[in-house]
């Protein structure tokens, strides 16, 4: 008949007897404990006191009856040198890091010593999952009817909870955010989910070299801009697939962070207007789409504005626009260049090549316009030609 596991328990010596079967049995000290826990209970005896028998048996050493009291203080991790916890938290990656910072505080301050910087930092929140990646280490937690499912990096096992799946995600992703001196060369963030509060994920201005944000409208978009540090920050592409009002799109142009980047890429379902360019008259480089009304003034008007900005080095453009004719052929004759002719074949475009010598400066800019596109639209009572017309423009040494 076996024995119960709670007679097990109170008898110390029945105990050290399982150990030892369990040394006899040559396994790995890890499966030992867990077959030992199996067996007993786990809460017969903590890993510590396990290991301790564990190993005195192993080493040959009988004695049941051994009086640990007399046995120094075992040491622990806060024992180590200073020196020794700094090498350790200097050999970790950041992202090991941020897990070294949740044991106490004295190792939270040795590991807030070293700067933290990121490759990347890529989150994205929908409706039923927040998913984040540190580096290359992937993390997500689901929406299920219960709560939430958690998957971590190196764990074999998803842990479930009860929380909310943004609360729990949260815990782990939070931390991070609020890191002292964090940096990040690409911070992306995809916002899925119509109502958000951008204090829960960015409580602290992030430095990042470039930033890619995705909203579902410009209100959020603005708000996580301005959760950038404007001081570091290289690069920006913003995505806004309904844009709705214009006046309240035209406010990134008044944020700190689209005033000091060096490039920019907006894309949005709405094209801006020529005039909107004189905005971007700081960027080296910027991507963008315009509409026009009047083809042939709005060309010369777009060269001659990009021609003043001295900083720029390449953009590119399409302008979305509707005629009854050949949209390249407008072009053509506003930049006085020869009207491309004969077929073309399958998947070819037209395209026109254009220099323009810069006032007053020993640079041109030099343009290459393609038809890109050719939609048709058929209705009752007329059928519209809808093109996009891409541009490429860079600055090169003006050759006679």
């Amino acid at each position: 008949m076996e024995m119960s596991s709670d007679l097990i328990k109170d008898n110390h010596h029945l105990l050290k007897t399982c150990i030892y079967y369990e040394v006899l049995k040559k396994k790995p000290i890890f499966d030992s404990y867990r077959n030992f826990c199996r067996i007993v209970g786990k809460d017969a005896m903590e890993y510590p006191n396990f290991e301790f028998w564990y190993y005195r048996f192993y080493h040959g050493n009988r004695d049941y009856d051994y009086d640990r009291s007399v046995d120094p203080e075992p040491k622990t991790i806060m024992d180590k040198p200073v020196k020794l916890m700094y090498k350790i938290a200097g050999n970790l990656d950041p992202v090991e890091r941020t897990r070294l910072r949740s044991m106490n505080h004295t190792i939270k301050a040795i590991a807030d010593s070293f700067p933290s910087v990121f490759e990347s930092i890529d989150i994205t929140v929908s409706h039923n999952y927040l998913n984040w990646r540190l580096n290359d280490k992937r993390f997500s937690c689901y929406k299920n009817a219960n709560g939430c499912t958690l998957f971590k990096p190196n764990c074999s096992k998803a842990e479930e909870s009860e929380e909310c799946y943004i609360k729990k995600g949260l815990e782990y992703l939070a931390p991070v955010l609020r890191m002292p001196n964090l940096q990040v060369d690409h911070f992306s963030f995809n916002n899925l989910k119509e109502r958000l509060n951008c204090d829960d994920f960015l409580p602290v201005s992030i430095n990042a070299k470039r930033v890619h944000i995705y909203g579902e409208n410009v209100n959020q978009v603005v708000r996580f801009l301005s959760a950038m540090a404007p001081g570091r920050l290289e690069s920006i592409d913003l995505d806004v697939p309904f844009v709705g009002h214009w006046e309240s799109f035209r406010t990134i142009f008044g944020t700190d962070q689209f005033k000091q980047a060096e490039s920019m890429h907006l894309g949005t379902t709405e094209p801006f207007n020529v005039g909107d360019l004189v905005n971007f008259s700081h960027f080296k480089k910027f991507k963008c789409w315009l509409t026009s009304d009047n083809v042939s003034q709005d060309v010369l008007r777009t060269r001659d504005i990009l021609s003043s900005f001295e900083k720029l080095e390449s953009c590119e453009l399409e302008f979305h626009c509707s005629w009854d004719g050949a949209p390249i052929r407008e072009f053509a004759e506003a930049l006085g260049e020869e009207i491309p002719i004969g077929p073309l074949a399958q998947g070819e475009y037209r395209t026109i090549t254009h220099r323009y010598r810069i006032p007053e400066s020993n640079d041109c800019l030099e343009f290459k316009i393609k038809e890109a596109e050719n939609d048709k639209e058929d209705d009752e009572e007329e059928e519209e030609e809808y093109f996009f017309i891409s541009w490429s423009c860079r600055r090169v040494p003006y050759a006679k």
